[in-house]
């Protein structure tokens, strides 16, 4: 599911889109301004307003129309991230994107238009019919001369530039973006832009009108920069923050107008279909003082019995239990288990006891509840020995000592000065071999255990350390908590909850890293 821009890993699963002749290069960078101020276009000197260190990405460069639909088509329920991460047409948020722009209006009404009723003008399949109030009069006043004007792309709302910026990001649908601002950034999404394929037709009368042509490098694209101009971006991202506080109370962001983590997860888990509570105009806001309701819990419980055969009264006292997150615990006299403070999402479970098989179970846990997970056993469980070889990338020679070797059991070893190590009874079947070690990433195999024998499993892991700013030990492998995947993707820290989409985290074993599956 996880793709990196980087490796380009990602599998495509769109459809193919129509052709669309416009290729877009060099980008006119807009400075964000305050929701009630005329849009500030950049000067000449280079300055843009943004921190120093922060990504220049204002603009967008599109190699195809990412409006126009494809053939994919989205079953009930489906999310923003699903539409980002399958397919190649933004077409799929659109009753989300105009819910926004809804609630835009009635931050501030007036600042929006329809141009859709306006005679003489054409607007494309995944054109938006709504534009800054002022900059709709001038459109209506260039076109009132003659002639139909077509427009391919007019304002974008936040969740259309959430999917097209997570494409850009992830190197998906390469063939329909090569740039894309984060969401709250794009000019696109201030109001006031507009794409005309015809500009030479219409680029005077434009211009005469108030709209600037940002020139030979991205020859469509006119910005309205006349009297009445207002950059909604910074609306934009309060209508979503306002959306999703409304449908859901117990979940709350900032409402606060700035793009930000908090805020992008919630993006990525909405529905693109739109709220089921939509835009509402003069809304009473809550009491001053009044305490925010209590956030819902976090944390799972799970307990549950070893028993043997089908007996569940036959109990097994003493039994390992291990869980995938590594946690492990030993079930009591009366063969009952139990763990707390774990967090929700899909966890398996892994039994040893002497003189048993081996046995494992995946449970799905709740938060604030208690999740039951009893296993059986069977006896006859034979053991067999292990062995392996804990080595750098392909090179078997390339030993490294002290790696840390984790098997699915629960049971831990360290490789020695030779890189190698061993676990001397290990319950015959499949078992899960994870090694890691400092400054390499950490790698899964499987191997089926043989009773009676010396089984090997060795090895290789490719060198790779996490990156710094937000991932702090956190590394381009990831890992899991319960079912929420983090991953480091060029110095940013990306969370994904898998149990959003229906998925689990887990090894990538192909891949080489966790990631939803």
């Amino acid at each position: 599911m996880r793709k990196s821009s980087r490796s380009n890993k990602e599998s495509v699963a769109s459809a193919l889109l129509n052709e669309v002749a416009m290729r877009r290069a060099t980008l006119l960078l807009v400075m964000l301004a305050g929701c009630a101020t005329d849009v500030v276009v950049d000067d000449e000197t280079g300055g843009t307003g943004h921190d120093e260190d922060e990504e220049h990405v204002d603009h967008d460069v599109f190699l195809r129309d990412p409006d126009v639909p494809d053939r994919f088509l989205f079953a009930a329920g489906t999310t923003v991230g699903q539409v980002a991460r399958t397919a190649c047409s933004t077409a799929g948020v659109r009753p989300l994107s105009e819910q926004l722009l809804a609630e835009v209006e009635c931050l501030r009404p007036g600042t929006l238009s329809r141009i859709d009723n306006i005679a003489n003008v054409s607007l494309g399949a995944g054109a938006l019919p709504k534009m800054n109030s002022a900059a709709a009069t001038a459109l209506r006043n260039t076109v009132a001369g003659g002639g139909t004007m077509s427009v391919s792309s007019t304002t974008r709302a936040t969740a259309q530039q959430y999917v097209l910026h997570y494409w850009y990001a992830n190197g998906r649908c390469t063939s329909v973006v090569s740039l894309a601002a984060r969401p709250g950034r794009s000019n696109h999404e201030s109001g006031v832009a507009l794409d005309v394929p015809a500009y030479g037709t219409w680029k005077s009368r434009l211009t005469a009108r108030g709209f600037t042509w940002l020139g030979s490098s991205d020859p469509v694209h006119f910005d309205y920069r006349g009297s009445g101009a207002v950059d909604i971006r910074p609306l934009a991202v309060k209508a979503f923050q306002r959306l999703w506080n409304r449908n859901h109370p117990n979940d709350r962001i900032a409402e606060d107008g700035v793009w930000g983590n908090a805020t992008a997860s919630r993006m990525d888990r909405s529905p693109a279909g739109g709220f089921a509570i939509g835009p509402q105009c003069g809304a009473t806001p809550p009491p001053p003082n009044t305490p925010p309701p209590p956030p819902p819990p976090s944390t799972a419980t799970l307990t549950g019995v070893i028993y043997e055969g089908t007996s569940t009264s036959a109990r097994i006292a003493g039994a390992r239990v291990a869980l995938s997150n590594g946690r492990t615990t030993t079930a009591s006299s009366t063969g009952v288990y139990e763990f707390t403070g774990l967090a929700p999402g899909t966890v398996t479970i892994t039994v040893t006891a002497a003189g048993f098989r081996a046995a494992s179970a995946t449970r799905t846990l709740a938060a604030g509840t208690e999740n039951w997970g009893s296993v059986s056993l069977t006896r006859g469980g034979a053991t067999g020995s292990l062995i392996g070889v804990v080595y750098r990338g392909t090179d078997t020679s390339a030993r490294i000592a002290g790696a840390t070797v984790r098997l699915g059991t629960g049971q831990t070893a360290t490789s020695d000065a030779s890189g190698v190590y061993r676990f001397t009874s290990v319950g015959e079947g499949a078992v899960n071999i994870t090694a890691s070690a400092s400054g390499y990433l950490a790698k899964t195999i499987t191997r089926t255990i043989a009773p009676g024998t010396e089984n090997w499993g060795s090895v290789g892991l490719a060198q790779g350390q996490a990156l710094e700013s937000q991932c702090g030990g956190v590394s381009f492998a990831g890992e899991c908590d319960g079912n929420v995947v983090s991953y480091c993707s060029e110095g940013e820290l990306v969370t994904v909850d898998c149990g959003a989409y229906g998925l689990t985290c887990g090894w990538n074993g192909d891949e080489g890293y966790n990631d939803c599956r």
